[in-house]
């Protein structure tokens, strides 16, 4: 039942070697994309599956000179059909599963954990089958919608909560200096709406008033320098929640107005770790941002060595998050576990399945570096 498969070291392709076996069973459900072409039966396509299953599997290799703790078995998944495809490579055959009919054969097998697939909607589709005793674990999706599904598990944390979560430093910032303002500049599209609405919930929760956030136009269009140039010199927190880079670097470029001392940058992480941005503009008043991923992962040598033994490269963000998802279930902690690439915090809504809701927050100060922020406790 299954395939139980290790990736080859270049993990092109998934070989016949069987994983050794534990105590509980899991079962991934990745979207490897198994043809059968000129390259053989069993070469995969897409890189993501196979990069994060070779972080996985590093993770359990890790338990050196041991057995793996669990039993895994291994599917592929055909994200046109909606199918999950189990491939008997000795045969060189593959049988095609229903969600419920692949669900209800994995509960004659007692499976744990199901890991996978990558998408939302598939992930909640098996978990609207899952057996009591089975929980769906969507890896990557910020997409997921947990309401209803007691048998699913969202380990990213959810679209837009990075700017929830600056909303309320920002209100608990704004209530401890009350003379200082929040600026939040407006890109004209859905997106920036959307983030702007996360953004004053947050405030809102901490207790502020959010009618104090003034907003501005923040697109390139816009007369941003003949507007920073006659604005008062008070503490500003200017909150930017897009990385459009294009809108960034004419926001650093006005904001070169204002004393740095004046002056915060408030933003997500996509935008600091931007290559187009001029460095200096960016680093000449402090900054504080949001992000999913920890900055101290690359800490962790003794990871770095694990995915690369078996990826043959370490540089990748999808293998680092298999290991973490492997290591974050083996811990099977329901409260919280820090991994070496993401933090997991969990919340569950009433009825419903586990969402991770753990953001990291960082300070960077021209004289003191970078520092973590804590997320501030609702009230």
């Amino acid at each position: 039942m299954g395939v139980k498969h290790l990736l080859t070291a270049a993990c092109t392709a998934l070989s016949l070697f069987a994983s050794a076996q534990g105590g509980a069973r899991w079962a991934v459900v990745l979207p490897f994309g198994v043809q059968a072409d000129s390259s053989g039966f069993g070469a995969t396509k897409n890189a993501m599956a196979t990069e994060f299953y070779a972080g996985f599997r590093a993770a359990l290799d890790s338990f050196a000179g041991t057995e793996w703790p669990i039993t895994l078995d291994v599917y592929d998944f055909d994200e046109a059909t909606g199918q999950v495809v189990d491939h008997d490579f000795s045969m060189e055959l593959s049988r095609y599963l229903s969600p419920s009919d692949f669900m209800d054969e994995l509960a004659q097998l007692d499976v744990r954990y199901v890991v996978g697939p990558f998408r939302a909607s598939d992930s909640e589709s098996l978990a609207k089958h899952a057996a009591a005793t089975t929980y769906v674990v969507n890896p990557v999706s910020r997409e997921v919608h947990t309401d209803g599904l007691p048998q699913l598990i969202a380990a990213a944390p959810v679209r837009f909560l990075e700017a929830e979560i600056l909303g309320r430093l920002a209100a608990q910032d704004a209530l401890v200096r009350p003379k200082s303002r929040t600026v939040l500049f407006d890109l004209g599209d859905k997106t920036s709406m959307l983030q702007r609405q996360a953004f004053v919930r947050g405030f809102h929760t901490m207790g502020a008033d959010t009618t104090k956030i003034q907003t501005w136009d923040g697109r390139p269009s816009s007369n941003l320098a003949a507007r920073v140039g006659g604005d008062d010199l008070v503490l500003t927190r200017f909150v930017l929640l897009d990385d459009k880079v294009l809108s960034a670097a004419r926001i650093l470029q006005g904001l070169r107005q204002r004393p740095a001392s004046q002056t915060e940058f408030w933003t997500v992480s996509s935008t600091v770790n931007s290559p187009s941005l001029d460095a200096f503009l960016l680093l000449r008043q402090p900054i504080i941002w949001a992000q999913t991923d920890r900055l101290e992962f690359a800490q962790y040598e003794n990871v770095d060595a694990h995915i690369a033994s078996v990826l043959g490269t370490s540089r990748s963000r999808w293998a680092w998050l298999g290991y973490d998802m492997a290591m974050m279930l083996l811990e099977n902690d329901p409260e919280h576990y820090t991994g070496p690439r993401r933090s997991y915090d969990w919340g569950q809504t009433p009825g419903g399945g586990q969402f991770n809701q753990a953001i990291e927050l960082y300070r960077f100060e021209p004289s003191r570096g970078v520092n973590p922020v804590a997320v501030p406790a609702l009230p």
